[in-house]
């Protein structure tokens, strides 16, 4: 298995996090990923097998399309790999939900929904394919129809902000000084917030405190589980556990006893 993030270009900074690159060989197989809802939006090439994807706690499952635009997840799911695989993506920055296909991204959220039925960019997953193993060209190609697209609008500016707050510290509280300075009303303000990031303020608040927690269970293994709970923003021990089960399905202790592998791939999404 190989996963290879790439630093956007200094132009696509403020809208792109990174780009991505996963390649699972014939050895690697069969191989199931446990994912947790990582805080982007994606925007996913399968350029070889698609995975199943599942939803921990809903029925069924379903391999996922060729080119697919998933929203803000609340729930793990599971990837489940039967042959040899190779997948380009760009994680978006959350505040990007919006813009790429001006849609209101709280229609996105807890949905894969395929790319061709947002936007008639079948052209850019052909692009794709000719140079798959050509990874330089890959981003190239994934630059010029970002850039290509996002020439025609302008992200809100008052949501990223709120957002770059939370990210930097959701157990501060400054999101809220920002609230207070805006001559808007704070129900304009949450409408806005949903339509550009696909969650409520609050439970976006509760998602990356989620996140910031699995990157502490990741690089502060010499922490009790108890700091790292309240180096998190939660309140206690059994709040902390609580909220990680539910965006997880497991408990940190659980986590921490899982593989080196599996933490170390959920967490480079994260990052």
């Amino acid at each position: 298995m190989d996963f290879k993030k790439i630093v956007p270009s200094l132009a696509l900074q403020p809208y792109v996090r990174n780009y991505w690159i996963f390649d699972l060989k014939e050895e690697d197989i069969p191989f199931t990923q446990l994912l947790f809802p990582f805080g982007s939006f994606e925007l996913i090439f399968n350029l070889l097998n698609a995975p199943d994807m599942k939803v921990l706690g809903e029925k069924g499952s379903f391999t996922q399309p060729e080119s697919i635009y998933p929203g803000q997840f609340t729930k793990p799911f599971v990837l489940n790999f039967t042959q040899s695989s190779k997948c380009v993506g760009v994680s978006l920055q959350p505040w990007m939900g919006k813009l790429l296909f001006n849609v209101p991204a709280q229609e996105f959220t807890d949905k894969v929904m395929k790319v061709d039925e947002l936007d008639n960019s079948t052209y850019l997953r052909e692009k794709l394919l000719l140079t798959m193993n050509e990874e330089d060209k890959l981003i190239v190609e994934l630059e010029d129809f970002l850039i290509n697209k996002l020439n025609h609008y302008s992200f809100d500016n008052t949501s990223a902000d709120i957002a770059k707050s939370i990210l930097l510290d959701p157990s501060a509280g400054e999101f809220k000084n920002i609230i207070s300075s805006i001559g808007v009303t704070r129900r304009r303000i949450e409408q806005r917030f949903l339509e550009t990031t696909g969650l409520p303020m609050g439970f976006f608040v509760r998602k990356v405190r989620f996140q910031k927690a699995v990157n502490l269970l990741r690089f502060k293994n010499e922490l009790s589980l108890t700091k790292i709970g309240l180096m998190a923003g939660y309140y206690d021990q059994s709040h902390f556990i609580r909220e990680f089960k539910e965006f997880s399905g497991v408990t940190p202790k659980e986590f921490i006893q899982n593989s080196t592998d599996m933490k170390s791939f959920v967490s480079e999404l994260m990052l």
